[in-house]
């Protein structure tokens, strides 16, 4: 269909920055199109968001500033570089620059977004990558294999990169559970491997973060997989009840340990 709203839409498609196209309002504004980057950007698929309001979708976040970008909005009909903020899937926040132009899209006032990612703040003290020595990787289940051949690359990317934040983070809480043994060294070394992805959690100050946004899809995957199987090294170790079971539930829902040969 030839209008507006599709051609202001195409035109969010085409941005080589995060950019998405939503209804002007304070409280209602919705989500009409954004591109692959600004998917990246928050950690979310498209059917998650499509026309949802940007702020029960948990992606905007309700401060002063989203205020005053509003207002200046409605009274200038644009801003430059106006400091924000936004939330991934795994709950980060993550400091942007934005600049904004107030749009009408076939009749419907709508506001057209451009945004810049700041720099991640570091922790003081973050390693400087991850181990490649003696990792097991473990394998996807087969169900999950399968869901993933059936995604987009860009579906792949995300989801992926979101159940490996999630299992960073829940090895960072293992670790702080953990006794001062064997397991709990082995988490701390698995932890301090990922220590150049952690970032500062603006949400939560007191948790660590990790952003694995600038891996590329075959990266994310094989970092999954290599600390999956380390994990899973310690599920079949460990003698504490409580953090093996915390431990499967970070994973055993995506992956299995490295198949064992068993002969008759």
């Amino acid at each position: 269909m030839f209008s507006t709203r599709t051609l202001t839409a195409e035109l969010v498609q085409l941005a080589d920055v995060p950019a998405c196209l939503s209804t002007a309002g304070l409280n209602g504004s919705r989500y009409v199109a954004v591109n692959a980057s600004y998917l990246r950007l928050i950690e979310r698929v498209w059917p998650e968001i499509q026309s949802k309001e940007l702020l029960a979708a948990g992606s905007a976040v309700n401060s002063a500033q989203r205020d005053r970008r509003l207002w200046m909005l409605d009274n200038n009909g644009y801003y430059d570089a106006e400091p924000a903020e936004v939330r991934a899937a795994t709950g980060r926040i993550i400091p942007v620059e934005i600049s904004s132009q107030r749009v009408w899209c076939s009749g419907v006032a709508c506001d057209l977004e451009y945004l810049m990612p700041l720099p991640p703040e570091k922790p003081h003290g973050a390693g400087s990558g991850v181990s490649e020595t003696a990792s097991r990787r473990a394998s996807f289940t087969p169900r999950f294999s399968a869901s993933l051949k059936s995604m987009s690359l860009l579906d792949r990317q995300i989801l992926v990169g979101r159940i490996l934040s999630l299992a960073a983070e829940g090895a960072v809480l293992a670790t702080r559970l953990a006794e001062p043994q064997e397991t709990g060294r082995t988490l701390a070394a698995i932890v301090e491997h990922l220590s150049v992805y952690q970032v500062v959690n603006h949400a939560r100050p007191t948790q660590i973060g990790f952003d694995f946004s600038d891996l590329e899809y075959h990266q994310l995957e094989d970092l999954l997989l290599r600390v999956a199987g380390e994990i899973w090294r310690l599920v079949m170790a460990c003698e504490d009840r409580e953090i093996v079971e915390m431990l499967r539930c970070l994973i055993v829902e995506y992956t299995m340990p490295k198949p064992v040969v068993v002969t008759w």
